[in-house]
């Protein structure tokens, strides 16, 4: 981050930040995403989703446990569901600029006549009958194929 950049942010913003503008205290907490929208699961409901999960589940303390996990989770898709995230710019790359995905050098065969279905076979350095050997398989290649 340029000084710049780092300046603007530490005067534009009331939270405190460290020396590569970074805040000194979390901003935000997934507890936020958790708050109660909605109604939570009833009993009947909860016992509805242990019978299709076929789980018989005899110890209270556990119940309640796991039916208050299933309710924090159905109140956290209930807020992504709501959230509003119409001035987000879409993702372009999930790589920085300055680094990319590696990729193979693939050769490029120039050809006028149109090869196709069977006969793109012939390129293949493994195949088995009519299909191709993909390096690291378990399908040894029959005697007669190359």
């Amino acid at each position: 981050m340029s000084v710049r950049q780092c300046l603007k942010r530490l005067y534009s913003t009331k939270v405190a930040v460290d020396e590569q503008c970074l805040p000194l205290k979390p901003t935000w907490s997934i507890q936020s995403l958790l708050q109660t929208k909605g109604e939570t699961i009833s009993d009947k409901h909860f016992k509805h989703l242990l019978a299709l999960a076929r789980l018989n589940i005899r110890d209270k303390e556990q119940q309640m446990k796991l039916k208050q996990e299933i309710d924090q989770l159905s109140q956290l898709t209930a807020n992504i569901k709501y959230w509003n995230g119409t001035d987000v710019k879409p993702l372009t790359h999930i790589w920085k600029q300055d680094l990319c995905q590696p990729l193979r050098d693939d050769k490029q065969i120039e050809s006028d006549n149109k090869v196709r279905g069977r006969e793109l076979l012939g390129y293949a350095k493994k195949k088995s009958g009519n299909f191709y050997i993909i390096p690291g398989s378990t399908i040894p290649p029959s005697s007669t194929d190359n």
